[in-house]
């Protein structure tokens, strides 16, 4: 019995000495590099199929609320393998017995580091509120909008889901007026 347990311990010392290198260092295989494995996943068509909004004018809360995808109200994200993406929302609404479509698209560039997901500019939804004050009469100036924040976090991502939240901050001055806007959302994507 005693024979076989200093056998068993010779081998396991042989063992190690084998899998050393001559420096003396041990090979150890790195784990999967998970900035490389999302740059990966991220590329192709997503569909939104849900979009959560939380919004605040002038710290006061305005929206919350989840926007889910129809056949009336649809957006897609397509992130390319050189880092740029469009996202294009669609919804057809109806005002008065009469119908009428609107098209929102946007394209931007993307990037992770070991850190962050970067994102800019944000991507379009399913929420189609348009908010902001032009004040009456004839609008003669646009509002000049300015970014205080724009933050993307990814919440999950596999090879049939994508998620991710982002917050926006940002001020709109028009008419001497300025109005201080925060937007918290989370996209649902499926491919």
């Amino acid at each position: 019995m005693v024979r076989n347990a200093c056998i068993l311990v010779l081998s396991g010392l042989l063992l190690c000495f084998c899998s050393c290198k001559k420096d003396g260092s041990i090979q150890i295989n790195a784990a999967p590099d998970s900035v490389k494995i999302k740059q990966t996943l991220i590329v192709g068509e997503w569909k939104l199929q849900k979009q959560t909004l939380v919004a605040y004018v002038n710290n006061t809360l305005t929206i919350d609320t989840t926007c889910l995808a129809s056949s009336t109200v649809q957006s897609s994200a397509t992130f390319n393998k050189d880092s740029t993406f469009t996202s294009t929302s669609n919804a057809l609404i109806t005002s008065g017995g009469l119908p009428s479509a609107i098209s929102i698209s946007i394209g931007g560039k993307y990037n992770f580091s070991k850190a962050a997901f970067n994102l800019a500019p944000t991507v379009s939804g399913l929420d189609f509120t348009v908010t902001g004050s032009f004040g009456t009469g004839t609008v003669t100036t646009l509002p000049t909008l300015t970014t205080i924040t724009h933050t993307a976090t990814i919440i999950g991502i596999s090879n049939t889901s994508l998620s991710f939240h982002t917050v926006d901050i940002y001020t709109e001055t028009f008419d001497g007026t300025s109005t201080s806007y925060e937007n918290i959302q989370n996209f649902y994507y499926s491919k």
